[in-house]
């Protein structure tokens, strides 16, 4: 499979623009309208989220996002010759020079929105170090294609051999001055439902417990594209986190902070997130 890819990501990086495209719309026809993988689960997570909409809307949205979605894999995979952030810019660059001048590394809370593999990238080439927590992906051989993608590309992670690993890494991190990437919009098993989109919904509560321990600036951002192969990333300004004498409830009270900032963004590009992951189980 590592050879297989290899070979496919060369071939897509001889496409053209308008050639990335135009596979990008057949994977997308064919995954949602004609096999209608997940079609059902992506349709019901925007019925809970824009229910003022109706289904012909929906069903654009959904398109669209599994449309966007082959565009990041078929961007990614093209990275192997031709750069990821080539044509990456980005707005509110002031809100993340002031929260590094801190001192003290920083939080960067983002979502499955856009090309989130060119934000990692662009964000490491263009502000600081951005290191992001991710899991494994598939099996060993995809994993290692994907791994050494990332690492050509500037995508950093964060490296967990064994439990308690990814704490001291991101304490590392930070004590560098450095960026921590948490994409905290997916269920966890075993965490506290919380409301997102206005429905109770399995929320990761490991950004706000983390900060507990190593405080750091917590900066929003996203990535969204506006056309095949250029995308825009926005910083936000810093949150203001206060802590009280009950540290359980202070960590659902930023999680609920983390999850409405991460809706605001994706309201405002709901056809460029990732509808196929069954967040409202």
């Amino acid at each position: 499979m590592y050879w297989l890819l290899k070979l496919i990501a060369a071939a897509l990086g001889r496409l053209s623009p308008r050639g990335v495209s135009g596979t990008a719309w057949v994977l997308a026809f064919l995954i949602f309208d004609i096999l209608r993988v997940r079609r059902g689960l992506v349709l019901r997570n925007l019925a809970v989220a824009f229910p003022e909409k109706d289904t012909a809307e929906r069903i654009l949205i959904g398109r669209l996002s599994v449309y966007n979605f082959a565009l990041t894999i078929i961007e990614f995979l093209r990275s192997q010759s031709q750069d990821i952030t080539a044509q990456v810019t980005f707005v509110g660059m002031e809100h993340a020079q002031a929260a590094l001048a801190q001192g003290r590394g920083v939080y960067v809370l983002c979502s499955h929105l856009g090309n989130w593999e060119a934000m990692g990238a662009a964000a490491t080439r263009s502000v600081a170090p951005a290191h992001v927590l991710v899991k494994k992906v598939g099996s060993s051989s995809v994993n290692r294609f994907v791994s050494e993608l990332r690492e050509k590309n500037g995508f950093l992670t964060v490296k967990r051999r064994k439990k308690g690993d990814g704490f001291a890494a991101i304490k590392e991190v930070l004590a560098r001055g450095e960026i921590v990437g948490f994409v905290m919009d997916q269920a966890r098993p075993g965490e506290p439902k919380l409301p997102f989109f206005g429905r109770p919904a399995q929320t990761n509560t490991s950004l706000a417990a983390i900060w507990q321990r190593v405080p750091a600036p917590v900066l929003p951002a996203l990535i969204r594209r506006t056309a095949v192969g250029e995308h825009v990333i926005e910083f936000f300004p810093e949150l203001g986190l206060e802590l009280s004498a009950d540290a359980a409830a202070d960590v659902l009270r930023h999680t609920t902070q983390f999850s409405e900032v991460i809706e605001g963004c994706v309201r405002k590009f709901p056809e460029q997130y990732f509808w196929m992951h069954n967040r409202w189980k």
